[in-house]
């Protein structure tokens, strides 16, 4: 009897250590705090304890973001973003706060995407304001690929001159060009120019490149966003073109102009439902989608 009961404890044993061995949380690095079985939409995107981007759902629809960027514990960029629909469609975004590009933190950017008549985002209109004072007026026309996918963003920006406010001059270039493998944004390029009025010649150019490799199969927690929000904010900040891919990026190489490129190798660990809970920089959070 008491070697078959040493038999039994032996075999509990090693059952238990056998199901320890093959925990999908070690073999896969799943964490799974929250446990969101259905849709879901992202909610916070948290660096070093500190939250960088707060979304905010009402009515079926995103409507509301937060998004600021600190160094250290002091805030160096903070902006209150504001979306406005027509019937399902996103007909305005207003972004306040300090606006790159400008030096004002109180600035006010109203973008407002123009569509086709099956439904394409076309065109974006952008007037920036500091005050009730309309400083710069930008647009920026989107071309696409046979699949659909957006490879190309030309935004042309004028200074608003007080005497002729609606007249437009266009000296400043942004040209992005993205491109794809599969689902995936494997390469943006960011070329802003200024080019001179009475010559019509390129007065200066910075060119910076986003470079985009070893791609899981999980999925991008930006999927949960709506993406003509996130190509309307690629706009002010091209890194956000590798949010409308549909994996997660396991390594960024990064170039501005001239200086030596960087790069950044991701870690990721995901919940039981494939998403990233981290990517070893920042934390994503999610709620129900609404």
């Amino acid at each position: 009897m008491k070697k078959i009961l040493h038999l039994l404890s032996f075999l509990f044993v090693l059952v238990v250590v056998s199901c320890r061995t093959n925990d999908p949380a070690q073999i896969f690095g799943w964490d799974d705090p929250e446990d969101i079985s259905g849709p879901r939409m992202l909610k916070k995107v948290i660096v070093n304890n500190q939250t960088e981007e707060e979304y905010f759902p009402n009515s079926g629809n995103l409507f509301k973001v937060e998004r600021k960027i600190y160094n250290s514990s002091s805030i160096q960029e903070s902006q209150t973003i504001y979306l406005s629909y027509l019937g399902t469609k996103l007909s305005q975004v207003e972004v306040n706060g300090n606006i790159p590009g400008n030096t004002s933190s109180a600035g006010r950017a109203v973008l407002t995407p123009n569509y086709d008549v099956a439904g394409k985002m076309v065109s974006l209109m952008n007037d920036y304001f500091e005050g009730t004072v309309h400083k710069k007026h930008s647009i920026t026309i989107y071309n696409y690929n046979a699949a659909g996918k957006m490879v190309n963003a030309y935004q042309k920006t004028a200074t608003v001159n007080p005497s002729t406010p609606n007249v437009y001059v266009y000296p400043n270039i942004t040209n992005d060009f993205i491109t794809y493998d599969g689902s995936n944004v494997v390469k943006v390029e960011s070329s802003k120019q200024v080019v001179n009025l009475q010559t019509g010649l390129i007065q200066s150019e910075v060119k910076t490149t986003f470079d985009y490799s070893g791609y899981d199969w999980r999925i991008n927690p930006y999927t949960t966003i709506q993406d003509n929000y996130l190509t309307i904010m690629a706009s002010v900040f091209p890194d956000m073109y590798a949010n409308l891919s549909e994996n997660n990026a396991g390594k960024l190489k990064l170039k501005v102009g001239t200086a030596a490129a960087t790069e950044t190798v991701y870690n990721y660990k995901f919940d039981t439902h494939n998403y990233p809970t981290t990517n070893g920089y920042r934390a994503f959070k999610y709620q129900p989608a609404p």
